[in-house]
This record gives C-alpha cells, sequence and structure tokens, in this order.
C-alpha cells in the first residue's frame, strides 16, 4: 500500500521534510527513544547542526527505523524556532493515532540520509504493517538471543510488556552484565519470586542491584554510564524449582570461568 492513501497530504513537497531516524554513533536507538517517552522521542527531532540547514519546511514527518529498510512511524513535528545548533519542535495533533503503529518500507538508492523530501520517500516506500496497539518495545524472541542495553532492558521492563515478563519471570538463571567501555564483567544470578525479571527490575530502578563494587562504580559515575555502556545477557537458564544452593553454585563455576573475581566487578 502506498503512504499517498493514507497519508495524501503530505507526499508533496509544499511544508514537510522527512526524518527518517537511524542509530546515533553512540549506539543509541531511535526506536528505543520512541517506545521509552514522548519527551525521549522529542530529542530526536532537535538537532540542527551547524554545516547546513537540516530542516528547510517547517513540519518534520518523523521516523524512527526498525531494522534493514523497515521505519515505524513517529508523528509529525512543527519547528517553531531555529536556534544556533537546535530547534525548537512541537507535536502535532496530524495522524496521531498512527504514532508507533504504522510500519513504512523505505528501498531508495540513498540509505545512509535521515533527512529527505516527501516526493523521494513517498515514491521509494510502502506501508508494510499497521501495529494493533502503539509499540512498546521489541518482543520477547528467545533467551539466547538477549544481548541487550541498559536502555533496551528499561524499556521492557518499566513498560512492563507482557512476554518478557512471562519469560523472564518463569525461568531462575545466571546473568552476565558487560561494560562495554572497560571490558569488566559481572556474573549474577536469579533464584528469586519473579526468576530473572525480578533481578533485573532491581537493577533497572536501582542500576547498581545493591552489588557492592556496582554501587561504588554508580557512586562515581551515575546513571548515565549504566544506561550507555551496561548490557545485559545469560548464561545459563536454570528451572524455577532449582534449588537455591544449585543456582549459585552455577554462578560461582561461571565467575570461574570468565575471571570476573579478578578482572571484573564481582568482589565474592
Amino acid at each position: 500500500m502506498q503512504l499517498a492513501l493514507i497519508m495524501p497530504d503530505i507526499c508533496e513537497d509544499k511544508e514537510y521534510r522527512f526524518h527518517l531516524a537511524k542509530t546515533a554513533p553512540s549506539g543509541n536507538r531511535p526506536l528505543d527513544a520512541l517506545a521509552k517517552s514522548d519527551d525521549e522521542w522529542l530529542r530526536w527531532q532537535l538537532y540542527r547542526g551547524t554545516a547546513k540547514e537540516r530542516f528547510t519546511k517547517d513540519l518534520i514527518v518523523s521516523f524512527a527505523h526498525i531494522s534493514g529498510d523497515r521505519f515505524l512511524f513517529g508523528g509529525i513535528f512543527e519547528i517553531k524556532s531555529r536556534a544556533s545548533k537546535r530547534y525548537k519542535v512541537e507535536l502535532t495533533n496530524r495522524y496521531t493515532e498512527l504514532i508507533g503503529r504504522l510500519v513504512l518500507r523505505v528501498h531508495g538508492e540513498n540509505k545512509r540520509a535521515t533527512v529527505f523530501r516527501p516526493s523521494y520517500v513517498c515514491s521509494n516506500s510502502e506501508v508494510v504493517g499497521l501495529y494493533e496497539q502503539k509499540f512498546k518495545g521489541e518482543p520477547f524472541y528467545s533467551f539466547e538471543e538477549i544481548n541487550h542495553s541498559f536502555s533496551a532492558i528499561e524499556i521492557i521492563i518499566k513498560n512492563d510488556l507482557n512476554d518478557w515478563r512471562a519469560a523472564l519471570s518463569s525461568v531462575n538463571g545466571v546473568y552476565l552484565l558487560s561494560d562495554e567501555n572497560t571490558g569488566k564483567h559481572y556474573v549474577g544470578s536469579a533464584c528469586g519470586s519473579e526468576g530473572i525479571w525480578g533481578r533485573w527490575r532491581s537493577y533497572v530502578y536501582s542500576y547498581h542491584g545493591n552489588n557492592e563494587e556496582l554501587v561504588t562504580l554508580f557512586a562515581d559515575k551515575s546513571e548515565t554510564y549504566f544506561q550507555q555502556h551496561f548490557k545485559f545477557s545469560l548464561l545459563e537458564i536454570l528451572p524455577f524449582t532449582s534449588p537455591k544452593e544449585e543456582v549459585l553454585a552455577k554462578e560461582t563455576l561461571w565467575k570461574r570461568k570468565l575471571f570476573s573475581r579478578e578482572y571484573g566487578y564481582n568482589r565474592n
């Protein structure tokens, strides 16, 4: 289906520019910002740059990159003013019912750019999906594929995504926190009433999970460091009925294998 059939008024070059937001050099993903909050997503529209004007028109049709050639509609923003490096923008009430739901496939030649004329996007794309509900975070696929940033897990936990909660709260196990900035690891385990979900939730709300070395790191670096550099993964899944002693023995074994006491954030 062509985008012009759903949004016929924006497929002209009169007053619009398309913003196809892509992952930043820092690794921050626009899709995470769109799922996290309106304020986080709005910040992706603010940067103007110093080399040249990015948006020469006053209305921005914004999309967040999903993967490959697919983008998720994030709303239409109006530029209220143009400062030296930033725009002041405001979300309009145009097509708000499609925010976080409409999926666009873009297949033009220009793969690296992020700002386009409406005529280019509308002639090189098609609507390939419409979610029943607004996107609040990526779906759960498998335990083996979990290798997620702190920000991604934060979105999953705070939006209380049912498929993730069902999967992670049904198992105990040994998990790994990785600091991409230093290469250090922290090995931990979960054997509480909510399994992995409950343990990871404690990190989302405290950042350090009351682990001694991570408490020290948090005091020195603050929450921004964890959001930017920490990743979550699972080392071993154990049945929810596993005795606590078995889970802790597995945790100790992984600490030895990964030298997380000698070179990481584990102290015991």
